[in-house]
């Protein structure tokens, strides 16, 4: 939610290596149109699909991460021919049975919309809910790295808060074992933002999926762990093959 294609920069390179790869905005971020209507999943699933036939590809495997994962889970549903595997990351199947940040970090993640602070230094608030403290205490430059990207496009306070309710409105719990296609789901064990349980259920749900712990990781695993998840994610990709 709310980031835009820039923030794939360190996946990009390994996957581009071995496959043809497709990246896009989501509405309301980047460079794609930022509606000020209702956004919804569905919605932006079928966004997704749009892509797929603008790019000429019938098939793809389809990786998300975040709001991003969501959109991926209804893709799979809504155009199962379209998805050739599936891969979730930090992300969750919502409804009821999904498990809530806590309290400050779900305030925080509201305010956000209605914040005086530039992009920026609201990116170094919410950081802390986004990576484990240990990284950022550890490894701040490449936080410092993710956020000059992140900003690059700032995402427009109503177009996040269309994509939060959006969000907040995903559901497929009760569908998500309709899923065939081989999935892997990619969580880290300290998620403050999508806590981890989230990703647990999806893999349980998931027939036959499996399910990878980024041990000690926030939210951004794919930069707290970014050569073991390249790797993990291209072992899973080249078995679709």
């Amino acid at each position: 939610m709310s980031l835009n294609s820039k923030s794939w920069f360190r996946t990009l390179p390994a996957l581009s290596e071995h496959f043809k790869v497709i990246i896009f905005d989501n509405r309301g971020t980047g460079l794609s149109d930022k509606p000020d209507t209702p956004y919804s999943i569905e919605q932006m699933a079928e966004d997704a699909r749009c892509v797929l036939d603008a790019a000429g590809v019938d098939s793809a495997h389809v990786y998300g991460i975040s709001m991003g994962g969501m959109i991926s889970q209804r893709l799979a549903l809504m155009y199962p021919t379209r998805v050739r595997s599936l891969i979730l990351g930090c992300t969750t199947s919502g409804g009821v049975n999904h498990v809530q940040p806590c309290a400050d970090v779900s305030m925080l993640m509201l305010s956000r919309a209605s914040s005086i602070a530039t992009p920026e230094e609201m990116a170094w608030a919410t950081a802390p809910i986004l990576y484990s403290q240990t990284f950022i205490e550890n490894q701040r430059e490449l936080v410092a790295e993710d956020i000059q990207k992140r900003i690059e496009i700032p995402v427009l306070p109503y177009a996040y808060m269309l994509q939060l309710q959006a969000c907040l409105a995903h559901d497929t719990y009760n569908e998500i074992d309709q899923i065939k296609v081989p999935t892997l789901v990619i969580h880290g064990d300290e998620d403050k933002l999508v806590p981890y349980q989230n990703g647990l259920t999806l893999a349980e749900k998931i027939q036959n999926a499996e399910f990878l712990t980024i041990q000690g990781a926030g939210h951004i695993y794919v930069t707290e762990a970014n050569d073991l998840v390249n790797e993990r994610v291209l072992e899973f990709l080249k078995k679709q093959q």
